[in-house]
């Protein structure tokens, strides 16, 4: 049984349970296990990973009939951490769970893990900020703590799956396009906050989006890093452009801004990138915000000169 590339080493042992009709945690005990006492340390929760010493991956590796090196180029965190038993030779496993610990990660496209096994069988994988959406499937996947996760139908979204298409481009053309994406992510969360009533895409979009039967004010928390995306995407790419950064730095005169409104090509160049012309209003009264912080950042130099 061979793991899915970026596969949580969790998720692969639950799988190889399924097989075999046993919980993961019975598993873990029989991988473990030496002189009846068993080497497993933490709890299991719906978004645990598990980190596996020497020894257990060896057992792992027999039990699957897999090679260690197949094991090791699959599971990002087959050998990321050496979990301490009471020797190197005993078998040992630790349980680690929240995000402190466990990298970002999300369901595996359901059509994509059938097409890959041959079967139904829920998976979880490592998943980048550019990994969320299955284009072939058109599907969102989406991180629930404590959960395996959710899958989400873009049948009605489909500039979301055009948006993770522009932040691929994005990232192999700009080195800072992954922290343009946090800050861009920041700001559309800080928007998302506001509840403008001038705001129609959104609703819309959340509507679309929410699975039949879901609360809707759950959906709305639940809902926000998908809905957000198509505009955290476009205004990344501009704060990634060095040209824009040069126009934000010589829009400020040299003069620290008291408001984004002291810098005007910031609230009109937004509202006309993302299609909404109210918004320029809207941003020029802010004084405060990750949009602002970013801009009063790129002026600071030449303001201190």
């Amino acid at each position: 049984m061979a793991p899915l590339q970026g596969e949580m080493t969790l998720s692969f042992l639950e799988r190889i349970a399924d097989r075999y009709g046993l919980s993961v945690r019975s598993l873990l005990s029989s991988v473990t296990e030496v002189a009846g006492r068993q080497g497993v340390a933490g709890a299991l929760q719906g978004d645990s990973e598990v980190f596996l010493n020497a020894a257990a991956r060896d057992r792992v590796a027999a039990l699957c009939r897999t090679p260690q090196v197949g094991l090791r180029l699959a599971l990002p965190a087959w050998m990321r951490e050496e979990p301490l038993g009471p020797s190197k030779e005993r078998p040992t496993a630790r349980l680690h769970n929240g995000v402190e610990t466990v990298a970002a990660w999300g369901p595996a496209c359901p059509g994509c893990v059938a097409a890959r096994t041959g079967r139904m069988a829920p998976a979880r994988v490592y998943l980048a900020a550019h990994q969320r959406v299955c284009p072939r499937h058109r599907y969102w996947l989406m991180s629930v703590p404590g959960s395996g996760g959710r899958v989400v139908g873009l049948a009605g979204c489909p500039e979301v799956v055009q948006a993770q298409e522009d932040h691929r481009k994005l990232l192999r053309r700009s080195p800072v396009a992954g922290s343009a994406f946090e800050v861009a992510e920041a700001v559309t969360a800080w928007w998302w906050a506001q509840q403008w009533p001038e705001e129609h895409l959104r609703p819309m979009r959340l509507d679309a989006a929410m699975p039949a039967g879901e609360d809707p004010q759950r959906w709305r928390i639940l809902g926000r890093d998908l809905v957000t995306y198509p505009e955290a995407v476009a205004l990344a790419t501009l704060l990634a452009s060095p040209a824009w950064r040069l126009r934000v730095t010589a829009g400020g005169g040299g003069h620290l801004p008291y408001r984004l409104a002291d810098v005007p090509c910031v609230p009109c160049e937004l509202g006309h990138r993302l299609w909404r012309p109210w918004l320029t209003e809207r941003l020029a009264a802010c004084t405060h915000g990750p949009l602002f912080a970013w801009a009063y950042q790129c002026i600071l130099p030449r303001a201190a000169v």
